[in-house]
């Protein structure tokens, strides 16, 4: 009996060995397939279907990216403010015809009293189960009564618990919440944010007026960080330290928040630069780390405790170093000290000259204004000054402004 020769054998097996490898790899692609996480498969299975390219599930996965689920998470919590402002005017009961005499005999006629009401719209955003809701200042201030309208069209009654000017920041919390309020969730205010990382506006400006409450979403990135715009008038306001993003804030989404792809509230939308009246995609947000702050002085104090350094100065300039004999011509002169303020406390006098703060060197008003902005109650502000040409310095340590309801 002929025996095959020994490489056929081998080359048999071989091919046996190509032909089951391909119909494992054909199952293995065409099924659900059991990736394991941690140390075993007990541990933790993850069960993912295989998708083919340019199939029709595979745009759907597409289509629910980072950005739809970062705003489904906020949006909820986005709500409609109708800030009120009742006025009362009077009109004369002027007969038709005779506008003529009332012309030129004014008070001829008699007058009656009218309540107008004015309205002033912005959204805000929910940040807690009992109701506070953060929006901007001028949307709320001056308002006799404050409507929120929930993103499900549900409207309650508000009131302003406290305002922050300076940062134009507002808590407003509802009279009666309900149970089920939907609530966002603030971003850590020490995790660095990215320039040109996606930047999400979320607004509600109409929600009360709207069939379909749903709000207005609008996507770009984070333009630029510490953006510090200075005011255009001697009573202006400057802001400092805002989140610059081009993505599109129109009016009334004042007060709104803007979110990361996380769905994580970074900043509240306050304002734009623009010409037409529209986006020009140069928005501007209050870092939400001002906001928790205010949040939290209301929950501690029941207001906001608003710090100062109980001095005024004046930027030195060439006349005045002149005038004063100083050595350097830079730096700020006291011109008064609150008696009991901090800065008394310190050891400041008037005349004295503060050439830095925190080893910062005093070289304009705008480096003094950014020293100052977001100084909180107990800040500790290291100065070194001048007095009568000898140099000395001292700590200033921040207290809460006795002035504050002024």
């Amino acid at each position: 009996m002929t025996r095959a020769p020994v490489w056929t054998g081998i080359a048999m097996g071989v091919l046996l060995g190509l032909l089951l490898g391909a119909a494992y790899i054909i199952g293995w692609r065409s099924a659900p397939r059991a990736v394991a996480t941690g140390e075993g498969l007990r541990d933790t299975i993850v069960v993912r279907e295989v998708v083919e390219p340019g199939s029709s599930a595979a745009v759907d996965t597409g289509r629910r990216n980072a950005i739809v689920r970062a705003t489904e998470r906020v949006s909820p919590a986005v709500v409609s403010i109708n800030a009120i402002q009742h006025r009362t005017v009077t009109r004369s009961l002027v007969p038709r015809g005779w506008e003529y005499f009332e012309r030129f005999y004014p008070g001829m006629f008699p007058r009656r009293a009218f309540r107008q009401d004015l309205s002033n719209l912005g959204s805000g955003v929910v940040v807690s189960d009992d109701g506070f809701i953060l929006t901007n200042v001028h949307v709320v201030e001056n308002a006799d009564e404050i409507v929120v309208a929930l993103n499900d069209g549900r409207q309650y009654a508000a009131r302003v618990l406290e305002t922050v000017p300076t940062w134009d920041l507002a808590l407003v919390q509802l009279v009666e919440p309900p149970g089920d309020l939907p609530v966002a969730t603030l971003a850590d205010p020490d995790e660095q944010l990215h320039i040109g990382e996606w930047a999400i506006a979320i607004g509600s400006p109409f929600g009360y007026l709207l069939a379909d409450t749903q709000p207005t979403v609008t996507i770009g990135v984070i333009s630029a960080l510490n953006r510090d715009i200075k005011s255009t008038s001697s009573e202006g306001q400057a802001f400092l330290g805002m989140i610059q993003t081009d993505a599109a804030i129109n009016p009334g989404n004042s007060g709104g928040p803007l979110v990361n792809a996380r769905g994580e509230v970074i900043g509240i939308n306050t304002f734009i630069f623009t010409e037409s009246g529209g986006s020009i995609g140069l928005g501007f947000a209050v870092p939400i780390a001002r906001a928790q702050w205010i949040i939290r002085e209301v929950r501690e104090f029941g207001y906001f405790r608003r710090a100062y350094v109980g001095f005024g100065i004046v930027e030195v300039n060439d006349l005045i170093a002149q005038s004063l004999n100083l050595p350097r011509t830079d730096g700020f002169v006291v011109r008064d000290v609150i008696a009991g303020s901090p800065a008394d406390k310190a050891g400041l006098q008037p005349y004295d000259v503060i050439i830095s703060i925190n080893g910062v060197a005093l070289d304009d008003a705008d480096t003094f204004n950014r020293l100052v902005y977001e100084a909180k109650v107990g800040t500790q502000l290291a100065f070194t000054a001048y007095r009568e040409a000898e140099e000395f310095s001292g700590t200033i340590v921040l207290e809460e402004d006795p002035r504050r309801r002024d």
